[in-house]
């Protein structure tokens, strides 16, 4: 993976004398640039994060990784894995945080969390206790928001246990871990803790994890949703910050396909910049037909599919198609296409989308989220026109639009279709 234009630097700091190892990655310059501190799984190290962290740093943040503290067994931190719990992870977290906040190249104003699994569990605890006036926006992937449950049930991934008398050390696959693990999470009913939280929640989930069920999302989606809708109506807040849990239709736990880590990737990307997802289209192509128009080959591809969303459904009609020309250096695409279906109010709707004029280095840069070096760092490459003519989203009409295409080859793309979260509300 190329790091032009980045620097990477290795970093140690302690939690209660036990050091913490990491790698920073960051835009040169001085900055100070807007900061994120990441975390891993259980099992796992900060090697599973460093793909997000590079990310980050080519969209200009400043971004921390880690290994916990008797975090697994390729943890390059210290301590015992019996020692380590979802509370010492906090800790740690909270660690990291204080050493990037004395580096000169933060800006801890524009401070934010991400965490994947155990990670994300961590995090959203320690989001909750350092409140949305710290931590701007929070990212989950995954979270093992299900540990209390199995503590209480004696099921706990790979480990089974009496939960009326767990012992002093038990397996759970590779690792040990030790009764305290357990202990600190028993009594813990997570959805109340974490949805103190008041800020922007973003949740990644796969609707095949086999490690963490889907539910769990869905439960800290409903959780954040109903704390943040009482704080409006109680007037702690003035409005309601963006939550957005993100099916990653059949993902799998740690997103191990590199398309999924594109599609959750490039929700993290909108979502940083303040957009919401409006509508993803599953484009079908139909058929294709191409002729010489001088020194141009010109495409005609007619395609179908479904739109779905929480804005919109419907089907393409008959009649869409996606126009290509191409030539020597350069490249000229224009997609053209209308959606009847429903809009969220239950009404009879059409969608129009237009896009045109994107050229083949943006497309290339957009096929591949993670090797982005022509990617700008905060817009999407596509830039698509959406019209309707529904009165419940007529947001549509007035707002700018931004895509991602996800490519399948002969099948067609997976279109998604973001909006400025503020207009969509």
């Amino acid at each position: 993976m190329s790091l032009m234009g980045i620097v990477h630097e290795e970093f140690s700091c302690y939690r209660d004398g036990l050091k913490i190892r990491g790698s920073m990655f960051r835009p040169k310059g001085n900055g100070p640039f807007p900061t994120i501190v990441i975390s891993h799984e259980l099992l796992m190290n900060r090697l599973t994060t460093l793909r997000y962290a590079i990310g980050f740093a080519r969209m200009g943040y400043a971004a921390f990784c880690f290994d916990f503290n008797g975090g697994g067994p390729i943890s390059q931190s210290e301590g015992k894995t019996t020692d380590m719990t979802v509370l010492t992870e906090a800790a740690d977290i909270k660690a990291v945080i204080d050493y990037a906040g004395k580096q000169p190249y933060t800006d801890m104003d524009r401070f934010h969390l991400m965490g994947c699994s155990l990670g994300g569990f961590a995090s959203a605890l320690v989001a909750a206790e350092l409140g949305a006036d710290f931590v701007k926006k929070l990212i989950l992937f995954y979270p093992a928001l299900s540990v209390p449950d199995d503590s209480r049930s004696g099921e706990a991934l790979f480990a089974r246990f009496d939960p009326n008398n767990i012992p002093e050390r038990f397996f759970c696959g590779p690792i040990i871990l030790g009764r305290q693990y357990m202990l600190d999470v028993r009594d813990m009913e997570p959805f109340s803790i974490i949805s103190r939280y008041r800020g922007p929640v973003l949740i990644c989930f796969g609707t095949k994890d086999h490690l963490v069920d889907y539910r769990y999302g869905v439960r800290a989606y409903d959780a954040y949703k109903a704390a943040d809708e009482a704080a409006v109506a109680s007037g702690e807040l003035d409005e309601m910050p963006l939550v957005w849990l993100d099916t990653i239709q059949n993902g799998e736990h740690l997103f191990p396909f590199l398309p999924h880590k594109s599609d959750a990737f490039n929700s993290v990307k909108e979502f940083m910049a303040g957009r919401k997802e409006v509508m993803r289209v599953d484009v079908k192509l139909t058929t294709m037909t191409f002729k010489l128009k001088g020194a141009l080959l010109d495409w005609d591809i007619p395609f179908g599919g479904k739109a779905v969303g929480d804005f919109f459904n419907g089907t393409v009609r008959a009649g869409a198609h996606d126009q290509r020309y191409y030539g020597i250096g350069t490249s000229d695409v224009t997609a053209d296409y209308y959606i009847d279906g429903k809009d969220r109010a239950g009404e009879d709707a059409t969608v129009h989308v237009v896009n045109s004029g994107v050229s083949r280095k943006a497309r290339a840069a957009d096929a591949n989220a993670f090797n982005a070096n022509a990617l700008p760092k905060t817009a999407s490459p596509w830039k698509p026109v959406v019209s309707t003519t529904s009165k419940a989203l007529d947001f549509m009409n007035h707002t700018e639009a931004f895509a991602r295409l996800r490519q399948r080859g002969l099948k067609g793309p997976l279109v998604r279709i973001f909006m400025d979260y503020n207009a969509t509300k």
